[in-house]
């Protein structure tokens, strides 16, 4: 493995979060293991870059609550004692650096009694989310935040460019997800419109890889995460620049990312 994609690895695939896995529980130390010998290296240099990774989001976390306005808001917030909040998502949201990291570490500080599980796998499309319906059942969550559908319009082929599922299969499988989860455990089920690419850059690894984004996708996916929930949390309509977005245009950078964070507080 290069020794650049392990740091990447790490911050990217949290496989805790595969339905088998999550199935049984397996951790990170467990993981660390995997990935360190996929790496060949010691599991003790997994560990160490995930405790990096870990403490760039409690610095992040603290960053946001020096701000009166977000430290106000996360005060304010309408949570129970008790309350378990589970986030289910694709990378956007399995990133160590991510929205649902900082989300979980600002409410330790202000509201410790409530726990944020974030349940989110790398690539992961709408329908594989499905798959996780077991896992949900069993954490009992309150409330599930579910940001979705960027891997429904990726685009597999260079030349075919056929993409992972239709919108019409997108609101389904949306609409399947949410009535599962308030009929089997009663949560409160939010979208959130996934957040734009940069079009600049979400389709130079079309003929590396095979595999891209066509920007032109977005707004329908966008539409129908609309048409589904009209109050779901906009992410779609923030601000950009090349800043928001890691190398690749389609994964938020840490900046991103805590763009993305401070629009889900303000519509909690």
């Amino acid at each position: 493995m290069h020794p650049d994609l392990l740091p990447r690895l790490v911050r990217y695939a949290d496989l805790s979060a595969w339905p088998a896995f999550a199935a049984l529980g397996v951790g990170d130390e467990a993981l660390d293991r995997l990935f360190a010998d996929t790496a060949g290296v010691d599991p003790g240099t997994v560990a160490d870059l995930r405790a990096d990774l870990d403490d760039l989001v409690h610095d992040a976390a603290d960053a946001l609550l020096a701000d009166p306005a977000v430290a106000r808001r996360v005060a304010e917030l309408d949570l129970a004692v008790g309350e378990r909040i589970v986030v289910v998502g694709d990378s956007i949201s399995a990133d160590r650096l991510g929205w649902a990291r900082i989300l979980d570490a600002l409410l330790q500080r202000v509201h410790p009694r409530v726990r944020v599980d974030v349940l989110a796998l790398s690539g992961r499309t709408t329908s594989e989310a499905l798959a996780l319906a077991p896992v949900l059942v069993a954490r009992a969550p309150t409330r599930v935040l579910v940001l979705l559908g960027t891997n429904d319009v990726r685009r597999e082929g260079a030349t075919a460019a056929v993409p992972m599922a239709s919108a019409w299969e997108t609101g389904r499988n949306l609409h399947a997800l949410r009535s599962l989860l308030e009929s089997e455990v009663g949560a409160t089920v939010r979208f959130l419109v996934p957040p734009p690419v940069d079009p600049q850059r979400c389709g130079s690894t079309r003929y590396v890889t095979g595999e891209f984004w066509d920007a032109d996708d977005l707004p329908r996916l966008a539409a129908t995460v609309r048409d589904l929930d009209p109050a779901a949390i906009d992410l779609s309509r923030l601000p950009t620049g090349p800043a928001f977005w890691e190398d690749d245009g389609v994964h938020p950078s840490p900046e991103g990312q805590v763009a993305i964070v401070r629009t889900v507080l303000g519509g909690l």
